[in-house]
């Protein structure tokens, strides 16, 4: 059984209009789920709906099931309770996410002292523990600073320890690299993808960076306007025939490629696009 089963999900404004339409996709236990597609395409909504955090007015219909229990039957308490139990996030943004006039470590102790009930002796020798493994390397002093006295990635790798803090079965990361300089990214994204292999969670994972779909992730799925058009496992990226997926692919930026103008999507490719995906 997969630990996530999304089937039949559609999401709509209370006006009726779309948002995301017919979203199937499944994540398994240790298994690194990669989304990408341009901005607009429904990828952040998915997630949102999968962790119970739907903005107000909006319509949700089709299922999501966790280890074969609905979650969309669940009350808002009981939904709250699964994310406190199972779910650990990790936004494109962590200076966007911490209280800034909160130490690093009062954050990261938060949840195991309002949500575990842990002493706070306790859980600073967890969050000590988890810092030195997602590199924090001097916790005993650092948990005493405050995120403006942190860099966007050591302040990345906080929010990380803060998500697998409680021990959750699920990651769900929202282009969590989008932020950071190339290297800052890799060492992110290869540390989830540590974490995720040490403790056999799942996760999903959302990026425009295909290069790094392809190099982090087990499987990917592609969408495009709301909907999924394309998906195989992560190493066949470049393999893909899909119209859609091949535009994506000429125009990502290359070392190799000189002074040339990047490729785009014109209005007569998004034509071919929606052909191709009506065919299916």
């Amino acid at each position: 059984m997969s630990l996530v089963t999304v089937a039949d999900l559609s999401l709509r404004t209370s006006a009726g209009d779309p948002i995301v339409s017919g979203i199937d996709l499944t994540i398994g236990h240790g298994e690194i789920v990669g989304v990408i597609g341009e901005s607009g395409s429904g990828k952040s909504m998915t997630l949102k709906a999968i962790a119970g955090l739907l903005p107000n007015g909006i319509e949700a219909s089709g299922s999501i099931a966790y280890e074969g229990t609905e979650l969309t039957t669940l009350s808002r308490s009981a939904y709250r309770a699964f994310r406190d139990r199972e779910l650990g996030i990790v936004y494109q943004d962590p200076r966007a996410h911490v209280n800034p006039v909160h130490t690093v470590g009062d954050f990261l102790t938060e949840a195991l002292l309002v949500n575990r009930r842990m002493s706070r002796r306790d859980a600073v020798a967890r969050i000590t523990k988890l810092c030195r493994e997602v590199g924090i390397t001097e916790p005993e002093t650092q948990l005493s600073a405050y995120p403006y006295q942190f860099s966007g990635g050591m302040l990345q790798r906080a929010v990380i320890a803060a998500a697998l803090a409680t021990d959750p079965r699920l990651i769900l990361a929202d282009e969590p690299t989008t932020a950071l300089d190339v290297t800052r990214q890799a060492e992110v994204a290869f540390l989830l993808r540590s974490q995720v292999r040490e403790r056999g969670i799942g996760m999903m994972f959302i990026t425009h960076d295909l290069e790094l779909a392809a190099a982090l992730c087990d499987r990917v799925y592609v969408m495009y306007r709301g909907g999924i058009v394309d998906g195989f496992a992560a190493d066949r990226i470049f393999e893909s025939r899909h119209p859609y997926t091949m535009a994506l692919l000429r125009a990502r930026p290359s070392l190799g490629s000189g002074r040339q103008r990047l490729a785009t999507i014109t209005e007569e490719l998004r034509a071919e696009i929606d052909e191709e995906v009506g065919r299916r």
